[in-house]
């Protein structure tokens, strides 16, 4: 029985021994801290939005003909009359096609057909106005 007495206290010695100790601390890993950004100290240039070009008007292409004279002088007469009376009128030749032998007498333009024959059609109902044509140049 003394060998199990002795064995007993020498465990029991053991043991409070062993608990006794102290474990080195853990050491836990160093985190890593990525260094705070830096603020930029260049100014950048800020881009203003570009305005929208505007669109080029259309050009007139559309003329109400007020007469067409196989002289230029007349043509030009007629032209000074109707801009006397405040019209925007010009003279047109054309040098292609059919009747480039006769000047025409222009007295309103326009960029859009159907405005252009919606206005010859009104004109027409006028007196004096009842063979104004429209003239497509191209």
């Amino acid at each position: 029985m003394k060998k199990i007495f002795l064995l007993a206290t020498a465990l029991l010695v053991l043991g409070v021994a062993c608990k006794d100790k102290k474990e080195p601390p853990k050491k836990e890993p160093v985190k890593k801290v990525a260094p705070a950004p830096k603020p930029d100290t260049i100014a950048k240039k800020v881009e203003e939005p570009k305005p929208e070009p505007k669109p080029e008007p259309k050009p007139n292409k559309y003329f109400l003909i007020a007469g067409s004279f196989s002289s230029q002088d007349n043509a030009e007469s007629f032209q000074k009359e109707l801009t006397g009376k405040g019209f925007n009128s010009e003279v047109i030749m054309r040098t292609w096609g059919e009747n480039t032998d006769f000047y025409k007498v222009s007295y309103m333009r326009f960029a859009d057909k159907k405005e252009a024959i919606s206005k010859m059609q009104q004109e027409r109902t006028q007196p004096g106005k009842e063979d104004v044509w429209v003239l497509v140049k191209r």
